[in-house]
């Protein structure tokens, strides 16, 4: 992983951000790995455990940013139709999931 993040970042550097909101355990290490330092993570996922996140930037010697999404943002609701109706790929692939 870490070459393909070297690969995809100027100066094989990491990303400035990187949001981390998949329903996966132990992708904690990887998101902060693949951000740069003094970058910033989102945590943004019920299987983040927070503890394997501050470790892991011990462990990677990385000085990140990491934040907690906690699900709520003012305006969420009207963002999310925007989006939907801006993008018809987008709008297709929810309603194919929530049907």
């Amino acid at each position: 992983m870490w070459n393909l993040v070297k690969n995809l970042t100027p100066g094989g550097r990491g990303f400035d951000l990187v949001i981390n909101c998949v329903n996966v355990q132990n992708t904690e290490v990887p998101a902060i790995i693949a951000t740069k330092s003094g970058g910033t993570v989102m945590f943004f996922s019920m299987a983040t455990r927070f503890d394997k996140a501050a470790l892991g930037t011990d462990a990677t010697g990385k000085d990140v940013n990491m934040i907690i999404g906690n699900g709520v943002a003012e305006g969420q609701a009207d963002e999310m139709i925007r989006l939907l109706k801006g993008n018809r790929r987008l709008f297709d692939y929810f309603k194919r999931i929530h049907r």
